[in-house]
């Protein structure tokens, strides 16, 4: 069949076309497929994964050195000397050498909370770091689904440039016969130059996307399989939350902190010892000391102090309190655009079955001559449209589950 000089394809290469699309959008959406995973740390680049690395060295480190503050130092001490009095013969000499320890037995609780503050501010790095680590984690699942949104709002694209080619053709020959005016025409023609700008935009993001991606990862994006991320419910995502344990830990090391300040300025008790030679020519000797001291503060901003301490510890649980609140609001944000977009696929899903019905009707009057192709063609297009718009609906609800995934750590409690 011919319209105005354009070969209408046949209904056996309509089938064939939607039939091979379909196949490939099905191997596009292969979330599930062998060896798909959730993504981790390997699957990001080498200068992340060596940042993330050092960062972990550090805090351990830190922990360390943090957590045994408190051990006093072992000094060692050496002098040599010679000396000479005014009119006094020759010069005389002196050698001394020693060594000295203290250490702080009893602070009034300060040093278990020292110890506390040292795992405490590790902790807290470590949610921090993780925090970071999920952040690229998720900016990269997120950027892999949007990659296959942009690659089904193309073939979207395609089949409604063709519809609109259709709808020009036939507003065309309905031109030529006098049964459309100018201004009908210019508007099928609007609407077909409009989708090809909306494709050019749309390869263009696409590109951006990938970019994107790059810079996460060196891996190419068919390459990671990504596992379909699972529905959490709120119970779990806010005890597992790493922003409501991070605000946990930020709170407890306020309040520890307050017990360390309380205790500066409360009696506290060190034992010391120290070992001596000497060497002079007059003769050597050797000394031994050890001993106990005990030792309080007095300070005019003593009062200021601790109730600093105190109102910074107050406002750590404060802000825990807020942070969970935000959790939980995040968490119903989340489930409330699931929900919505879940019913935008039942809209789908309803329009298909109208457009299964329609071509059911529509391919029989193809067969007999009463309706063209074209008829048929469009239905089938649109009804295609709307099974990949169910598609983009499904992985948008991945993005905001993957949202939800990497917001919680189940790796510290």
């Amino acid at each position: 069949m011919q319209l105005n000089g354009f070969a209408a394809p046949s209904l056996s290469a309509i089938v064939c076309k939607t039939l091979a699309m379909k196949g490939a959008i099905a191997a596009v959406l292969l979330f599930a497929a062998t060896g798909a995973s959730a993504l981790d740390v390997s699957h990001l680049s080498d200068d992340i994964q060596s940042a993330i690395a050092s960062k972990e060295a550090a805090i351990e480190a830190g922990r360390k050195r943090q957590k045994y503050d408190f051990v006093g130092d072992f000094r060692l001490s050496g002098s040599a000397t010679q000396s000479k009095t005014v009119g006094a013969g020759d010069w005389s000499g002196s050698e001394q050498i020693g060594a000295s320890f203290s250490q702080d037995i009893f602070r009034s609780g300060g040093i278990i909370a020292s110890i506390d503050y040292a795992e405490l501010s590790a902790l807290s790095a470590r949610l921090q770091l993780i925090q970071e680590r999920n952040g690229h984690l998720q900016s990269l699942a997120t950027l892999l689904l949007q990659s296959k949104q942009d690659e089904i709002r193309l073939r979207q694209n395609e089949l409604n440039a063709k519809n609109a080619e259709i709808a020009l053709l036939i507003k065309q020959r309905q031109y030529e016969a006098g049964e459309a005016d100018i201004t009908q025409l210019n508007d099928a023609l609007q609407t077909k130059n409009n989708l090809r700008k909306t494709r050019l935009d749309l390869e263009n993001q696409r590109l951006s996307r990938l970019e994107d991606i790059a810079k996460l990862t060196p891996l190419k994006p068919e390459a990671i399989p990504l596992a379909p991320f699972e529905q959490i419910d709120q119970g779990e995502f806010v005890e597992n939350s790493i922003s409501a344990k991070l605000a946990k830990v930020q709170s407890q090391s306020a309040k520890v902190q307050q017990t360390i300040t309380v205790s500066s300025y409360l009696p506290s008790i060190s034992a010391s010892a120290g070992v001596s030679r000497s060497y002079a020519d007059t003769g050597d000797r050797e000394s031994y000391n050890y001993g106990l001291s005990l030792s309080m503060p007095i300070s005019l901003t003593e009062g200021w102090a601790i109730e600093e301490k105190k109102l910074e510890a107050l406002r750590a649980q404060s802000q825990e309190r807020t942070t969970i609140e935000e959790v939980k609001r995040a968490y119903a944000q989340s489930k409330s655009a699931i929900e919505t977009t879940q019913k935008n696929v039942e809209v789908s899903k309803e329009n298909i079955a109208l457009y299964d019905s329609l071509i059911n009707v529509t391919r029989a009057q193809a067969q007999s001559g009463s309706v063209s192709l074209f008829d048929l063609q469009t239905l089938e297009n649109s009804r295609e449209s709307d099974r990949l718009e169910i598609e983009s609906n499904q992985i948008a609800v991945q993005i905001e589950l993957a949202k939800l995934y990497y917001a919680i750590d189940k790796e510290i409690k």
